[in-house]
């Protein structure tokens, strides 16, 4: 098969799209031609969303709140693909976690994406289409650090649940994948030096990761090129998993 690949006329939602990882998705996505949907807490970010790519369709909303993400979910109607990017790290030593902030990186980094995916899901079997989905794991999830339990932990459930859904869905022609970046050039990472200066010293490819390389690999996995791999956790991480 040829990897000239295009989702003119696809519908492809992205959680977190406002900055980060989830905004050169949407980028990338937008530029490609697909109908680009995706949410952000931030009003400031998806109002320059709006801006700056003027079809898209951006929507605030905190992925913590499960009723609001699913009624948001649902307006956007059929989407043909989903990549569940939105994320959130909170570093604390292990002493010093709260409930607070253990409980919110729980519900973006983890229960988000069980939530979106089932109001998406529900949508693909209904219309018997298939589809795929991709969720955003991390290096975290294979080889932790100080001070980012909670998040650690939420990324390594993100590969399991990813493989469940895998199962579950596939009768139904729903691919489900994640990828697992090591350090990428990203504000949420570079803001906090311990964790980029780590993340440069594990990777064998000195250098953070391009975000555009990880859209590189997300239009990939969905992708028909990508037809027979789901259930999959895709290291992309400059060896940072094997230092």
């Amino acid at each position: 098969m040829s990897l000239d690949i295009s989702f003119v006329g696809k519908t492809i939602l992205i959680t977190g799209g406002g900055q980060g990882i989830g905004r050169q998705l949407v980028q990338r996505f937008y530029d490609g031609g697909a109908n680009v949907c995706t949410v952000d807490k931030n009003p400031a970010t998806v109002e320059q969303l709006r801006k700056e790519l003027p079809q898209i369709r951006a929507e605030i909303v905190n992925l913590a709140d499960w009723d609001a993400t699913k009624e948001v979910v649902e307006s956007f109607g059929a989407i043909d693909h989903v990549i569940n990017s939105a994320g959130v790290i909170i570093t604390e030593e292990l002493l010093n976690i709260t409930k607070e902030s253990a409980t919110l990186q729980l519900n973006v980094n983890l229960l988000a994406a069980v939530n979106v995916t089932q109001c998406v899901a529900k949508g693909m079997i209904a219309r018997a289409v298939g589809g795929s989905i991709l969720n955003v794991s991390s290096g975290a999830a294979k080889r932790v650090g100080a001070q980012t339990a909670i998040y650690s932990a939420t990324k390594a459930a993100i590969e399991n649940l990813t493989k469940t859904m895998a199962v579950e869905l596939a009768a139904h022609n729903i691919r489900v994948n994640c990828m697992c970046p090591g350090g990428v050039d990203t504000p949420m990472l570079t803001s906090v030096p311990t964790q980029k200066d780590e993340c440069l010293k594990r990777h064998l490819i000195n250098r953070l990761i391009d975000p555009n390389e990880l859209a590189d690999l997300a239009i990939f996995l969905l992708s028909p090129a990508a037809s027979m791999i789901t259930g999959e956790s895709v290291v992309i991480d400059g060896g940072y998993t094997i230092t």
